[in-house]
Parts: structure tokens; C-alpha cells; sequence
């Protein structure tokens, strides 16, 4: 595919490579891990955080995706290779299934590259790393709460979200919109923390 330079972005160049690769014969889940390297981890939780990303909390899921998410934003940030099972790292899967996988999010992601671009490249570096992770592994955390509550999953899962498309991409926008959807995440939570706390002391006046 033909695409404009100026817009291209890391995550276009491993799609290429994958789509060279497929060429080749079947790819591995290990293979394509391979081609991601360290934003392997991101693809991860990307994948992880999308059934959460509407309104209506999957009450019993959300805890061990969310604490599955935090242990994986810590190994992106210590930049150890993603781990997953061996039984599933050598699974092959067909190329042409890998193929359109790859060409259809090709497509989608040259339509965002005016929005979703390399940029702002500093804040990848120190001290916004490590802030940027103790935003994920905090949003996990809130994610990882059991409560039945409308929103309470979609608050922080979209923290996460914009955190995984900025690392993909290079992007520092979507570092700063993470932050500002941060700030909105932890209003929302104090809100339930202080509804919680008001129906407690109702509750026990009412008792007594």
C-alpha cells in the first residue's frame, strides 16, 4: 500500500512487515509478537480493554482483566518481551487470516493518521514514563473494582485506551488526552466514593 510519509507512524510500518511476512507462509502469535516487540504489550491491553469500553459494567470480568492489565503495563514499562503461554506462542494462524487482519486495521488506522500520529515525542521519555504508568496500573485498578455501577468500567478502560494508542503510535496527544480522561475518571469515582459513603450512614441511622 501506498501511504503519505509524513503520516506514517510506527504502528503502519509493523503492519507492512506483517503483511511482507504473510507472503512468506503462516505466522505465529510468537511471530507477530516478535514484529511488535516492546508494544507487543500495548496490542495486549488494547485487546484486554475493548469489552469495556461501553457503558454497562461486565460485573466479574472486569477484575481479572483489570489485574491482568496493570501486570502488563508494569512489564511494558521495565521493557521485558510480552509473555504469553507457550501452547499459545506457537499456535500458527493462517496468513491469510492474519492478512486482512492486518489490511483492515491498516485502513482504519490510516483514517485516524490525521488525528493519530508521531508527535510530541518527550513525553515518552522521563518523568512522563513513569507517570504514564502509574496512570495505567491506577485505571486498572479502578477497572479491576467489582461494582455494579453504570460507567464504572468505561471511565477508566478509556484511560487505558488512549494510553495503548499513544504508545502504539508515538502519539504525545493521546498521552495528554489520557491525562485530562484521567482527572475525569478519578471525579467520577470520588462522586461514587462519597454516594457509597452517604448511603452507608443512612443506612446505619436508619438501623439504630
Amino acid at each position: 500500500m501506498n501511504h503519505i510519509q509524513a503520516k506514517r507512524g510506527p504502528l503502519l510500518d509493523h503492519l507492512d512487515e506483517i503483511e511482507s511476512r504473510c507472503a512468506k507462509g503462516d505466522l505465529s502469535l510468537q511471530d507477530i509478537f516478535d514484529i511488535f516487540g516492546n508494544e507487543g504489550h500495548y496490542l495486549t491491553i488494547m485487546f484486554l480493554i475493548l469489552p469495556f469500553l461501553q457503558p454497562i459494567p461486565l460485573f466479574g470480568l472486569s477484575t481479572p482483566f483489570g489485574l491482568l492489565i496493570a501486570v502488563v503495563a508494569v512489564f511494558a514499562y521495565l521493557k521485558k518481551p510480552p509473555r504469553i503461554p507457550r501452547r499459545w506462542a506457537a499456535k500458527k494462524i493462517p496468513a491469510a487470516t492474519v492478512l486482512r487482519i492486518a489490511e483492515g486495521s491498516e485502513r482504519v488506522f490510516e483514517k485516524l493518521s490525521f488525528i493519530l500520529k508521531p508527535r510530541w515525542l518527550h513525553l515518552f521519555s522521563q518523568p512522563f514514563t513513569i507517570f504514564s504508568v502509574i496512570l495505567l496500573v491506577v485505571s486498572a485498578v479502578l477497572l479491576a473494582l467489582p461494582l455494579p455501577i453504570p460507567f464504572s468500567n468505561a471511565f477508566p478502560a478509556w484511560v487505558i485506551l488512549f494510553q495503548a494508542l499513544a504508545h502504539l503510535e508515538k502519539d504525545g496527544a493521546f498521552i495528554i488526552v489520557s491525562y485530562i480522561q484521567f482527572l475525569l475518571c478519578l471525579v467520577y469515582f470520588a462522586f461514587v466514593a462519597l454516594g457509597i459513603n452517604v448511603g452507608v450512614q443512612s443506612l446505619s441511622q436508619y438501623l439504630n
